[in-house]
C-alpha cells in the first residue's frame, strides 16, 4: 500500500479556506481557455470509465498539441461559445460527476491552486479567491503540512544573493505598509526594487542584509498630480490589450467608455464609487496585488525580464485593476470581483510583463500610472 509524503508549504492564510464554487459560479474558469494537461493525464482519460455520451464527449474534445511534450501533452479545447465542452448545462463538469474528482487531470484538479517548490498559493484569475480577499485584514503567511506534490524546477534568470523568499516577503511588506496609501506604497516598493537590484548585480551580500534589516531606509518618491497623464497611458495600454485578450475585452471596453463620458473622476468621486461595491476596498486592492506577488513569486519570475522592469510589469497592473474596477464598476462587490479576476486571466496566464513592459515604455511615462 502506498503511503503519501508530507512536506511543509508556505501558504498565505487563506489558502486552506478556499473551495470551488462548482455551478455557482459567474464565470468558469475553464471558459474560453484550451486545458492543457500532461501525457499520463491524457492516456487516463482516454481510458476513463463513463457512460457512452461523456466517451463520445472526450474522444471528441481531446486533442494533441502542436509539439507534445510530457507535461504539455494534450489539450481539451474550448466549443465554438468558448464554454468547456465537457461541462454541463447547469455549470457542473461531467467528467467530474460521473467519475470523481480523481479523474479530473491535474490542472483541472488543482486550480486556482498553484503548488512550488516549499510554496502554495492560488490565482486572483478565480472569483473565487477574489472574493475571500475582500476583508479587512492583510494577509498573513503561515506555513502547512499537506501531501507532497512534484514541483517544476524552476529556470533562474535572475541573482537572489541565496534569500529569494526573504527579499520577497520584504517587498510584501512593504504592499502592506498601512501607514502610506496604496499608491504610495507603489511608489516606495518601486524604489526600494531599484535599491535591491543594485545590491544584487553588484552581488552586495552586505548592503542586501541592510535594506532586508531596515537598516537602509527605502525613500518615497514624489508621486505625479496629473492624473489625466495616468488615464492617458493606462487607456492607450488597455485598448492595445483589449485587441489581444478576450478576457478583459468586456470590462476594457466598458471602462473605457466610462471615462470617455465621465471624464476625470474627483478622489472623493472615487471613494465613493469604490465603497460603494466594498467598505473594504482599500484593504481588497492591497491582498489582490499582494497575493499576485506571492503566486507570481514577484519580482523573480522564470522568464529574463529584470527586476526592474517588473516593477514596472505590478504598477500595470494596480492601474488596470483601479481604472476597470472605477469604470467597469455598477456598485456591486460581484462586478468587483468579476473584473479583477477577469484581469488576472491575463496577468497570471499569459507573458503580460513581457509585453506590457515594452507598450508602456513605447508609451512613455509609465510612472504616471500611480497618479490613477
Amino acid at each position: 500500500m502506498e503511503t503519501e509524503n508530507y512536506m511543509d508549504y508556505i501558504v498565505p492564510d487563506y489558502y486552506t479556506s478556499f473551495t470551488c464554487k462548482i455551478d455557482h459560479c459567474r464565470s468558469a474558469c475553464c471558459d474560453g481557455w484550451p486545458v492543457t494537461f500532461s501525457m499520463a493525464d491524457y492516456f487516463k482519460l482516454l481510458s476513463v470509465d463513463c457512460s457512452p455520451e461523456l466517451k463520445e464527449r472526450l474522444d471528441i474534445s481531446l486533442h494533441l498539441t502542436e509539439h507534445p511534450t510530457e507535461e504539455e501533452y494534450g489539450t481539451i479545447l474550448p466549443r465554438y461559445d468558448g464554454r468547456c465542452p465537457i461541462r454541463l448545462a447547469d455549470g457542473r463538469c461531467a467528467l467530474q460527476t460521473e467519475a470523481g474528482q480523481g479523474a479530473l487531470p491535474a490542472v483541472c484538479r488543482l486550480y486556482p491552486r498553484s503548488i512550488k517548490a516549499g510554496e502554495c498559493c492560488c490565482s486572483n484569475s478565480c472569483e473565487a479567491v477574489i472574493e475571500l480577499l475582500n476583508r479587512p485584514d492583510p494577509i498573513q503567511f503561515q506555513t502547512i503540512r499537506q501531501a507532497s506534490v512534484p514541483a517544476v524546477p524552476r529556470t533562474h534568470h535572475f541573482e537572489t544573493d541565496g534569500r529569494e523568499m526573504d527579499i520577497r516577503l520584504w517587498l510584501i511588506a512593504l504592499m502592506q505598509d498601512r501607514s502610506y496609501p496604496l499608491r504610495v506604497r507603489l511608489a516606495r516598493l518601486n524604489a526600494g526594487m531599484h535599491c535591491m537590484d543594485v545590491a544584487l548585480t553588484a552581488r552586495d551580500s552586505d548592503a542586501v542584509s541592510k535594506l532586508l534589516s531596515g537598516e537602509t531606509e527605502i525613500d518615497t518618491p514624489v508621486l505625479p498630480v496629473h492624473r489625466n497623464a495616468g488615464l492617458r497611458v493606462v487607456r492607450e495600454l488597455l485598448e492595445r490589450l483589449d485587441v489581444m485578450s478576450h478576457s478583459i475585452r468586456e470590462y476594457g471596453e466598458l471602462a473605457l467608455r466610462h471615462f470617455e463620458v465621465e471624464g476625470t473622476l474627483s478622489e472623493e468621486e472615487i471613494k465613493c464609487r469604490l465603497t460603494q461595491a466594498s467598505p473594504y476596498w482599500e484593504s481588497w486592492f492591497e491582498n489582490i496585488l499582494v497575493n499576485h506577488m506571492f503566486f507570481s513569486q514577484f519580482p523573480f519570475q522564470d522568464r529574463p525580464v529584470s527586476l526592474v522592469d517588473e516593477t514596472v510589469a505590478l504598477n500595470a497592473v494596480y492601474a488596470l485593476l483601479r481604472f476597470m474596477s472605477i469604470g467597469a464598476g455598477d456598485g456591486t462587490h460581484e462586478r468587483m470581483a468579476d473584473t479583477a479576476a477577469a484581469l488576472f486571466r491575463l496577468v497570471d496566464h499569459t507573458a503580460f510583463d513581457q509585453y506590457a513592459v515594452p507598450v508602456l515604455k513605447e508609451i512613455g511615462e509609465e510612472f504616471q500610472l500611480l497618479s490613477i
